[in-house]
């Protein structure tokens, strides 16, 4: 099984133990939900691609077409992503009323 990473503001990748019980993968979001990344399973260099383009601990996506690529939007651009990538990061769907309302967290 891959280590767990949370990429957090200092750049670095500590491990991180727990998930929501409503937890999802990305690639079996159903099409148009908002959702927060809760974690990333992933060795180093996906997690740090990921990073790059934008999808880590705390961010908020939304899945525009499911598939392979899969579609995603974060930060208000579309991002083709592989299934087999997406399937590597979990995600907490958000909930209305407070549709896409949760706090987010930067990459950096």
């Amino acid at each position: 099984m891959p280590t767990v990473y949370y990429c957090d503001m200092t750049m670095m990748s500590i491990p991180v133990l727990r998930l929501p019980a409503s937890a999802v993968r990305l690639d079996q979001l159903p099409p148009s939900t908002c959702a927060v990344v809760r974690r990333i399973e992933s060795e180093d260099e996906d997690v740090q691609r990921l990073k790059t383009l934008g999808i880590c601990v705390g961010r908020r996506v939304e899945l525009i077409k499911a598939g392979d690529p899969l579609i995603v939007r974060v930060f208000g651009s579309r991002l083709g992503l592989s299934a087999q990538l997406a399937a590597r990061v979990w995600l907490e769907v958000c909930q209305p009323p407070s549709h896409c309302a949760l706090k987010e967290t930067p990459c950096d």
